[in-house]
């Protein structure tokens, strides 16, 4: 079973924070595992291949535009070894425009799994969905 560092944990999270950014698909095609879940307050979500896996990708940039973001930001929290050999890894994702928050910070876990190219998640739990970034217009 191979181990994840809390490094190796820290420079995942820099490289899916910051291929949004550079608005980066195959960084973030690279770090996925088919079927890849995304479950939030929303709903399951689950991606089958990369052309839904791009419409995932650009929505999240969409919403980016949006808010004007020009950093994205996660902190760790805790990492989990599990039984089975996959990892849990919570974090904090801050999303910046300029010197100012460009939404609340929100909680995150995601499960990994290392490979032979690299740690890769196959699911990522949040709270929140790129729906609620945006501030709500009566």
């Amino acid at each position: 079973m191979d181990d994840i560092s809390n490094e190796q944990f820290q420079a995942f999270l820099d490289e899916i924070s910051e291929c949004f950014v550079t608005r980066d698909f195959a960084v973030w095609r690279g770090k996925v595992i088919y079927p890849f879940s995304l479950i939030t307050s929303a709903g399951p979500v689950t991606l089958r291949n990369d052309d839904e896996l791009r419409r995932n990708f650009e929505m999240y940039l969409f919403v980016c535009d949006q808010l004007n973001i020009d950093k994205v930001f996660r902190v760790p929290k805790s990492l989990e070894n599990c039984d089975d050999g996959t990892w849990i890894g919570t974090y904090v994702t801050h999303l910046m425009s300029g010197a100012q928050r460009a939404a609340r910070p929100f909680t995150s876990s995601v499960l990994m799994s290392v490979t032979p190219s690299g740690i890769k998640m196959t699911a990522i739990l949040n709270a929140r969905g790129t729906h609620e970034w945006i501030p709500q217009r009566d």
